[in-house]
């Protein structure tokens, strides 16, 4: 008898409510704070894209993320055990937040760790998220937990390509991402720095100068170069306060590329408190190299 298995994750998947029932997935809500405010809000719940930028215009002061507790995580896996099912968990990669230990440590106590199986996505927003989407084409497929997670591990998070281009560097300055002087100067240069996630940390790529159309075709232009490798399931534009980028690089993209699915979708709190309004980005994965 096959298992009976629930697919988990957390908010920064930053899919859309569509898209998170059509998966069925169980989502996490990571926690945002604010200086002098004792309460935590959980992302998406509690807290909007639209309420971050309002304190920042506000108070001149970002958010300040964290981890949900490892009892959390512990509680849900019970309650899904308890219901007779077994668990796939995915989320931001381990390297990115603190999150992935959390999970790790709710696993290792809840009442019976053989029924979760952890998969690393090594990634973030919806770059996680297109790994939940090839899980559960996976599980279709008749794969096991076991299966599913050597191939993930193996052949798909590698293989993920998560670029974004930042409209302001003003959200990396007030995180200490980015200092003043080069926001300054970025910012009077019209540059947008190209975000990348690379072997699962992010990294500054190309810096194109003009607007942001200008940017995210830098990274149209750079998917292009590879288009024979890209793996045609599915494509991610994700973004934050940017619907007419989206807008324009998804005609671009239909036009000129055979993806099956093209899933459009806003970055959610935790991603957006990071990278600032105008934030777009491509997220794909590459194909699976065929086994001789």
């Amino acid at each position: 008898m096959a298992e009976k298995i629930k697919l988990i994750a957390d908010s920064t998947i930053d899919l859309s409510e569509e898209l998170v029932k059509e998966l069925n997935v169980h989502v996490v809500p990571l926690v945002m704070l604010f200086e002098d405010d004792e309460k935590t809000y959980r992302d998406g719940i509690d807290i909007t894209t639209d309420d971050i930028k309002k304190h920042v215009e506000e108070t001149g002061k970002l958010p300040l993320t964290s981890a949900v507790g490892p009892g959390v995580y512990q509680e849900i896996f019970n309650e899904y055990i308890k219901q007779g099912y077994s668990i796939i968990y995915t989320g931001i990669g381990s390297k990115l937040s603190a999150n992935f230990q959390s999970v790790m440590i709710g696993k290792n106590t809840c009442s019976d760790p053989q029924k979760i199986t952890l998969i690393d996505s090594n990634n973030l927003s919806s770059g996680s998220g297109l790994l939940l989407f090839k899980i559960r084409d996976l599980l279709k497929e008749g794969k096991s937990r076991e299966e599913v997670k050597k191939i993930c591990d193996e052949e798909i998070t590698p293989n993920i390509r998560s670029s974004f281009c930042v409209a302001t560097t003003d959200y990396l300055v007030k995180g200490g991402r980015c200092s003043a002087l080069a926001g300054f100067f970025a910012k009077i240069l019209t540059i947008k720095p190209i975000i990348k996630v690379i072997n699962g940390k992010l990294e500054v790529g190309k810096k194109p100068i003009g607007s942001i159309n200008t940017a995210i075709m830098t990274i149209y232009q750079d998917m292009m170069k590879v288009i024979s490798d890209v793996d045609p399931d599915y494509l991610m534009i994700t973004h934050f306060d940017s619907d007419p980028a989206e807008a324009y690089i998804r005609d671009i993209i239909e036009k000129t590329c055979k993806f099956k699915h093209i899933y459009a979708t806003h970055a959610g709190c935790i991603i957006s408190s990071h990278c600032g309004p105008g934030t777009i980005g491509l997220l794909f994965t590459l194909k699976r190299k065929e086994k001789d």
